[in-house]
């Protein structure tokens, strides 16, 4: 593999290779929700990311209904 160089760090590093899985993604979350996040996930028997993932596929199934309500009440 070709070293690259990373912006963030401007160290060379050999990228990853395709893992099949899905992209990582950064996103901001403060220590206490993440520390609530990481028990949840430990008591349910899954992942942190799992949670992530049914949360967010909750919002955005929510915000299409809105959408489409107010869609067809603004008719």
């Amino acid at each position: 593999m070709i070293p690259c160089n990373t912006r963030a760090t401007g160290r060379s590093e050999v990228p990853r290779p395709a893992t099949g899985k899905t992209p990582v993604r950064n996103i901001r979350i403060g220590d206490e929700i993440w520390e609530q996040v990481e028990r949840a996930a430990h008591e349910d028997g899954t992942t942190a990311s799992a949670i992530v993932k049914e949360a967010l596929l909750e919002y955005v199934a929510k915000r299409a209904k809105q959408r489409a309500r107010k869609a067809k009440a603004d008719g």
